[in-house]
């Protein structure tokens, strides 16, 4: 296993800022040897999700779309490429709640979807 972990820490390389940090989540940009940037979503009692630029532009498309009521979509759910775990997020009245099977669900209501939102844009387009 230890070998296992130098292996992770030789691939992803943190960088010293958190790119939003709320009561519900932290999304933290860091470097990595094939992808370039991950964004890692950070939520209370759930694994780590990481995200490419790609994928982080398509999840804040997503949110918006919820947050605003454009479409009447129920789910938002991605597998990323660079993450052992899926984003898997119903859609409520008042905000997304986001599960992950084996874990409590944590529900970010519209505000803080809208700050997730913009925070993974601002990382896509950097």
């Amino acid at each position: 296993m230890r070998d296992g972990v130098q292996k992770l820490v030789a691939c992803c390389v943190e960088l010293p800022w958190v790119l939003k940090m709320s009561q519900r989540f932290e999304l933290v940009a860091s470097t990595h040897r094939s992808f370039v940037a991950l964004a890692t979503l950070r939520l209370p009692g759930h694994p780590l999700r990481r995200f490419t630029k790609e994928e982080a532009a398509i999840l804040s498309r997503a949110l918006d779309s919820v947050a605003t009521g454009d479409r009447g979509e129920q789910q938002i759910y991605m597998s990323p490429i660079a993450s052992d775990h899926d984003f898997d997020a119903r859609v409520e009245q008042s905000g997304v709640v986001l599960s992950s099977e084996g874990h409590g669900d944590v529900k970010l209501d519209w505000s803080e979807a809208r700050a997730l939102a913009e925070e993974l844009r601002s990382f896509a387009s950097g």
